[in-house]
């Protein structure tokens, strides 16, 4: 059963993310992430502090465009509706470590159904970055998205992002993901983020995949 835990301001939304897994953290599990598997073990048995990035560029201009790019999408997508709630963790009742805020929550009008609205901006300086995203999102948000299915329990999932080249132009992304489609990645992953949160609980390290 989906359940929330209410914020009223982000300094209480920070403090509170060291008890749980967020979505932005699964790819660190499967070795796709922004930090490593250790770090992030490392940092969730409180032996390192995490990260400040709130002065990055990048971060920066990310935390800048996500209200502009939210209303974007809602003008392209008159046949939903959104419910923005940027302090709230959402979870299922039987994994209470497994969290995730969204970007939105959307409901389908016609439908009831409901769904997720991740809004990404990335660099794209080469090939290779412009080639990640090719008919297929990067892995790592690939992981966030099967993540977020796991703590909402919702039906479909929109990823909304917009990519900037080199030259400072930029180019938006949509991708739409159907829950049932994600079952066989979901699993998966449900499975490695259990594996790790048992080292967590334990203080335990992890294992770290042997790469050939």
């Amino acid at each position: 059963m989906l359940e929330y835990e209410i914020h009223h301001t982000r300094e209480d939304w920070l403090s509170s993310r060291k008890s749980h897994l967020g979505a932005s953290e699964a790819g660190a599990v499967l070795g796709v992430g922004f930090i490593s598997r250790i770090d992030l073990w490392q940092i969730k048995t409180g032996r390192k502090a995490p990260k400040d990035l709130s002065a990055n560029e990048a971060v920066v201009y990310g935390n800048r465009a996500e209200e502009p790019l939210r209303q974007l999408f809602m003008a392209k997508h008159p046949e939903l509706t959104l419910n923005y709630r940027p302090y709230d963790y959402l979870y299922q009742t039987e994994r209470p470590w497994l969290r995730a805020t969204l970007d939105g929550e959307l409901t389908e009008t016609t439908t009831g159904e409901r769904g997720i609205l991740e809004i990404k901006t990335t660099s794209c300086q080469s090939r290779a970055d412009w080639a990640k995203w090719r008919n297929r999102v990067p892995d790592g948000y690939l992981c966030q998205l099967s993540h977020q299915f796991l703590a909402t329990g919702f039906s479909f999932a929109y990823l909304f992002a917009e990519l900037i080249g080199p030259d400072g132009g930029s180019s938006i992304r949509e991708y739409l993901f159907l829950r049932e489609d994600m079952q066989g990645n979901m699993e998966y992953l449900l499975q490695e983020e259990e594996k790790f949160w048992r080292c967590v609980e334990e203080d335990k390290v992890p294992p770290v995949p042997l790469r050939l």
